[in-house]
C-alpha cells in the first residue's frame, strides 16, 4: 500500500529508507546512501523512517506504535547512531517551522535524546 501511494505521488519507489510494520518487521526500502523522498528540503541530508499506523480510529494523527514497532525502531535508531554519531533524531514536524506534518505523532527528539 505504501509503495502504491508513493508511486501515485510520482516517486520512483517508496520515499523512506526504512518502514516498520505493526509486527515490528523493519523493511529496507532504499539504501541509506540513496537520497530519499520523505522530507522536502531535507532529503539529501536525512534518513527517512516510517512506521505503519499513525492515525486513530477517527483518522486523526495519533501515536499508534505497537510494542514491537517501538522495540524495532529503538534498535534501528541505535544502529544508525552508531553509523552516524552526529545525527539528530527528529520527526518531520521538528525539521522546520515550514513543515506542516503531524508525523511521527510523538516527540522523537525528546524520546530519543539519550541516544
Amino acid at each position: 500500500a505504501l509503495r502504491r501511494c508513493h508511486l501515485a505521488r510520482g516517486f520512483a519507489s517508496i520515499g523512506y529508507h526504512f518502514y516498520i510494520t505493526r509486527d515490528g518487521e523493519v523493511h529496507i526500502c532504499r539504501p541509506v546512501h540513496q537520497i530519499g523522498a520523505h522530507a522536502t528540503g531535507w532529503n539529501d541530508k536525512s534518513i527517512g523512517i516510517c512506521y505503519e499506523g499513525g492515525l486513530n480510529e477517527e483518522g486523526q494523527p495519533a501515536d499508534t506504535r505497537t510494542y514491537a514497532q517501538k522495540c524495532s525502531l529503538l534498535d534501528l535508531l541505535r544502529q544508525l547512531k552508531t553509523d552516524y554519531p552526529k545525527a539528530k533524531i527528529l520527526g518531520h514536524y521538528q525539521l522546520s517551522k515550514l513543515v506542516h506534518k503531524a508525523c511521527p505523532c510523538f516527540d522523537a527528539k525528546k524520546e530519543y535524546q539519550e541516544l
